[in-house]
């Protein structure tokens, strides 16, 4: 008798454990497993560029696969990987194919292995697709410095420094871009601006429209040393440093070179 009560005993409190417990199925799909880094070491791996050209939506593809088979709760985490996969897909296709018409045009080498820096810089690209899909211009920055460390007929000092921009070009927001990018085009313009206008000046050039966005931006480029404060009429201005007119010669010099490869394609 004693031992039937407490099996009755054992068999109620099992039953409230359970009672409090979320089920397996609603468990897995609050819990995602850790990401597992080890594909990206079969990028040296022969042919793998070739096979990346011809099929670049392939690494997007598990983000959408299967995304709903969790059910339930899974779906909030679902929906978020299914636009993830589409935005990594939309940056694989446009890396893809402009890797391909600058290979074509002997700007970039068919082995990425050749290059000093190949390899490191190609695996971090996708990298960071695969983490955090870069927008337009983030990418534009990251594409161009990407070609600089591993163009053809570099020398090893040139491509020491592009692989120095590199690393600056990762830690780019896409405002820092676009004013970058914007001071490059306009400096007579902006150099000219009196110090108490130019942030204003430069919100209208670049479409970003608020002084208060220019001014993160540029506080963030100026953190990287690509710009700098000097005095104007008015109060100081920011100029670009030799090292940011370089990361925005680099962006210029990859379109260039692009459009180039696109035409002779052509």
């Amino acid at each position: 008798m004693v031992l039937a009560m407490r099996q009755q005993i054992r068999r109620r409190e099992g039953e409230k454990i359970s009672s409090i417990m979320p089920d397996e199925a609603d468990a897995q799909s609050l819990v995602l497993p850790p990401r597992d880094y080890s594909d990206i070491v079969k990028l040296g791996e022969e042919n793998v560029l070739d096979q990346f050209l011809e099929h670049p939506l392939t690494a997007s593809l598990e983000a959408i696969t299967g995304a709903f088979a969790g059910g339930g709760k899974g779906l909030l985490v679902s929906a978020g990987r299914i636009a993830q996969g589409l935005v990594k897909g939309q940056n694989y296709e446009v890396l893809a194919d402009e890797i391909r018409r600058l290979r074509e045009a002997g700007k970039l080498p068919n082995n990425l292995g050749e290059t000093k820096h190949g390899l490191h810089t190609w695996a971090e690209l996708m990298k960071i697709i695969d983490d955090d899909p870069p927008d337009a211009e983030r990418l534009e920055a990251l594409k161009a410095a990407f070609y600089a460390v591993n163009k053809i007929n570099s020398t090893d000092a040139e491509r020491n420094r592009a692989y120095q921009l590199w690393q600056i070009a990762k830690e780019l927001k896409s405002g820092d871009v676009i004013l970058l990018k914007t001071m490059f085009e306009n400096i007579q313009n902006l150099d000219g601006t009196p110090g108490n206008q130019w942030h204003q000046r430069a919100a209208e050039l670049s479409g970003l429209g608020l002084s208060e966005l220019v001014i993160l931006s540029e506080a963030r480029l100026r953190d990287l040393q690509l710009t700098k404060e000097s005095g104007a009429v008015g109060g100081s201005i920011p100029l670009m440093t030799n090292l940011g007119r370089q990361v925005a010669q680099n962006i210029r010099s990859y379109q260039t070179d692009l459009d180039a490869a696109s035409k002779s394609a052509s």
